[in-house]
């Protein structure tokens, strides 16, 4: 006897918009095999009816009923789970809105619910780390940042933030260590090897500095403090004619570091360019008026262009950082001829 040939349920088709989630997207992998479990039963009991085999269409049919309840079960989880995700989203994106306007606590507070929502998302852990750095307090910075590695072992940006903290705390061979891990897992991450100069600079290793500074402003043509940085470790090394340029494109990126323009001033002055020395320092001095280095670098140019009286005025106001007193007393009484 031919069984009479049946016509079945097609298999359902997922639409699914913003799984975001780990969560969610193991939802929906479930569902898609389980899906195709039932999408080939659906031919074997064809099959089956087609040849008659009562018995094979009913051990058949039998599996098939023992997937429905679970096929609604996920189903359920994974719109449960997305529409969780739309909510994370929701307060993710509010978060951001926060920083952008300086609201630093509110942004915790809503990458936090963000976090309540979805657990899994490495993104929100590092704004929530960029939030609490903003706050400074770097020990709930750290922790959310390391939460991010944790989830994303592959997260560079999160191990640059991690070594920004140690070296802010001068661990710097933590600090160094993350920075490291940073450009292994990028090449191009250019404040990791920005953090890496800082570091060698620091120790006086300016060879170091400069290739790490190189490196970064490789990576990041715009890096206006890597190139200044960049000029720092060459005018260490007193090799001014290669900083000058560094000095030159650092604050044509960062036209307010008025420490930029103070090296610029000094490595000008070293190399004879006094007028245009004079220029920087004054360019500095416009941006932080008590800058006790600017004044010097200004009166040293002053004196060169053989304009004592207003050199003497600038290394007056030097001298009011104790720092740079003896210097500037020394270029003074050099002006009036008390000494060589």
């Amino acid at each position: 006897m031919r069984l009479t040939r049946l016509t079945f349920l097609p298999a359902l088709i997922l639409v699914l918009s913003m799984a975001v989630s780990a969560l969610a997207q193991d939802y929906e992998a479930q569902l898609k095999e389980t899906l195709a479990k039932i999408e080939k039963l659906n031919q074997q009991m064809q099959e089956a009816s087609n040849a008659g085999d009562l018995d094979k269409y009913n051990t058949l049919k039998a599996e098939w009923d023992a997937l429905q309840p679970k096929v609604k079960e996920l189903k359920d989880n994974l719109n449960a789970s997305v529409q969780s995700d739309v909510r994370a989203k929701a307060k993710f994106n509010e978060g951001n809105g926060h920083i952008r306007a300086g609201r630093y606590r509110e942004a915790v507070t809503a990458y936090n619910e963000s976090l309540t929502l979805d657990p899994t998302n490495e993104l929100t852990y590092y704004m929530l780390g960029l939030a609490y750095t903003k706050l400074k307090d770097n020990a709930e910075a750290q922790a959310a940042f390391t939460k991010a590695t944790e989830l994303n072992p592959n997260y560079a940006a999160a191990y640059v933030a991690l070594g920004n903290i140690a070296s802010r705390e001068r661990n710097d061979d933590t600090a160094l260590g993350y920075y490291t891990r940073a450009v292994q897992l990028d090449t191009t991450e250019a404040k990791a090897f920005y953090g890496i100069g800082n570091i060698n600079l620091k120790a006086r290793r300016y060879g170091d500095a400069e290739q790490a500074y190189l490196k970064a402003v490789a990576a990041d043509p715009t890096y206006g403090d890597a190139s200044i940085n960049l000029g720092r470790a060459r005018y260490e090394q007193r090799n001014f004619k290669e900083a000058i340029p560094a000095f030159q494109k650092g604050v044509e990126l960062e036209p307010k570091s008025e420490t930029g323009w103070y090296y610029l001033a000094d490595a000008l002055n070293e190399t004879g360019s006094f007028s245009q020395a004079l220029e920087a320092a004054e360019k500095s001095l416009k941006i932080k008026p008590s800058y006790a280095a600017a004044w010097h670098a200004k009166g040293f140019a002053l004196m060169n262009l053989g304009r004592k009286q207003e050199a003497i005025q600038a290394f007056e106001k030097a001298k009011e950082d104790r720092g740079w007193r003896e210097s500037a007393e020394y270029h003074i009484k050099k002006i009036q001829g008390k000494i060589p």
